[in-house]
């Protein structure tokens, strides 16, 4: 999808137009405008709710359990996710919240078993800094051995990535390693080009039972919009996947 229709299907910004034309209505004394201005209340209350939104992302989180080691190792699989192009933070700094949570499942892992290549990820066109390397360099800065870490640089999104990586694990045993709302996306991609992984989930946004909220669970928070925004585009980006299949199946 283009980034500023991305940005437009978002909850906030749809949520944001919502109660714009409303406000319009009730300017305009038109009764409709006051019960929709209610409901947009209601709407964003709701969505900016930890205790609803992370039941919306469950359905997609909890679909692959945390990974429990079973054995040896052949490939760890990192997805890209996103990066900082400001040089002058570190390193550390420079990778997203979603990228340091990936890698550092995936570092974990391969300190367990260092046997294992640990394959990085990702491309952003936006951006000059090289999203692949900046994994790279933060999985040595980790101590990972540099020959052990496969760097796929072209990928851009997560259909991609696995169609370049789907050769490089054939007939291997291989852990995928990608944030948990985003795991049955790529899992499915993964599965469409015939590559074996394991999910290893990473990035949780659903960290405690649905009954363990309180009342401060159901006020509205910051920690609500994002889990709300994240498993919109999740759920987005599934349907466009599933279009993709069933359009051109063979080639999607």
């Amino acid at each position: 999808m283009d980034a500023l229709l991305k940005s437009l299907l978002m909850p906030l910004p749809l949520l944001l137009l919502w109660l714009l034309f409303a406000t319009i209505l009730c300017v305009r004394k038109q009764p409709l405008g006051l019960w929709l201005l209610c409901l947009a209340v209601i709407a964003l209350w709701c969505g900016s709710s930890s205790a609803l939104t992370e039941r919306l992302a469950a359905g997609l989180e909890l679909r692959y359990p945390a990974y429990q080691p079973s054995g040896a190792i052949d490939n760890i699989i990192v997805l890209g996710c996103y990066h900082s192009d400001y040089s002058h933070l570190p390193l550390s700094s420079r990778m997203a919240e979603c990228s340091v949570a990936r890698l550092t499942e995936g570092i974990i892992l391969w300190h367990q078993h260092p046997e294992a290549r640990l394959i990085v990820s990702g491309h952003l066109p936006g951006l000059s800094g090289n999203h692949t390397q900046l994994a790279a360099d933060l999985a040595i800065a980790l101590g990972v051995d540099e020959r052990k870490i496969v760097r796929m640089t072209q990928p851009t999104n997560t259909q991609q990535e696995a169609a370049a990586a789907a050769p490089l694990i054939v007939d291997q045993r291989n852990v995928l390693v990608t944030s948990a709302i985003h795991m049955p996306r790529a899992m499915r991609w993964f599965d469409y080009y015939g590559a074996e992984v394991t999910a290893a989930p990473a990035h949780f946004q659903v960290r405690r039972p649905a009954g363990e909220h309180g009342i401060a669970g159901y006020l509205p928070s910051p920690q609500g919009i994002r889990t709300l925004t994240l498993t919109h585009y999740e759920y987005l980006a599934l349907w466009q996947q599933r279009f993709k299949l069933w359009w051109d199946p063979e080639n999607p």
